[in-house]
């Protein structure tokens, strides 16, 4: 086992799941307006946090160990259909891609769901607002549901619990790197 997720990746995921849970159930109540809102400057607040994160902390949290790059994702994808995938102790290029599309459909339904809430500030056209609010909340879904899918299949695939990991931060050490770390036997005949 290796440790990977921090405290404030874990924290984080775990919290944006509860924010979004929560956002996602009272979008159609008048009465839950407010709660609605609020957990939607949560999920804000999260991801922004997130970013940062991603920019100055070390390790599998930051950025540069899964470069957002949509030729590596596609390759990724289709050694995954062809059962061949490499198993990575952090995000694979495909979760990777994913992850990125999470957090930019993430700001562009928060942010448009701050504007819908205050009236629409300096917009004029309100209806547009709440359009472009409501298909990047239901795209957020559709992104939640693949990294959802993307993780239950890649634990089968590879026999590694990753909801669990994103728990107790350890994943299952590589098999390619379990090889690597054992020392080398030399023949002599």
């Amino acid at each position: 086992m290796q440790y990977v997720w921090d405290p404030f990746i874990r924290i984080f995921h775990w919290s944006l799941v509860i924010a979004f849970g929560v956002a996602f159930y009272t979008h159609n109540s008048e009465w839950d307006r407010l709660l609605h809102a609020n957990a939607g400057y949560v999920a804000g607040g999260l991801i922004v946090a997130r970013i940062i994160w991603g920019v100055v902390a070390t390790g599998y949290a930051n950025f540069h160990t899964f470069p957002l790059n949509p030729i590596w994702a596609a390759k990724y994808f289709y050694r995954v259909l062809r059962g061949n995938a490499k198993h990575y102790i952090g995000h694979n290029p495909t979760g990777a891609l994913i992850i990125y599309a999470m957090l930019a459909t993430g700001i562009l339904a928060v942010g448009s769901g701050c504007i819908v809430y205050n009236n629409g500030w300096i917009f004029e056209d309100p209806e547009f607002v709440e359009a472009l609010h409501h298909y990047a909340t239901w795209g957020w879904l559709w992104l939640v549901g693949l990294h959802v899918s993307g993780v239950i299949f890649e634990s089968i695939m590879h026999h590694d619990n990753l909801i669990w990991a994103m728990i107790t931060g350890c994943k299952r050490v590589c098999k390619v790197e379990e090889r690597l770390k054992k020392p080398k036997q030399i023949k002599l005949f």
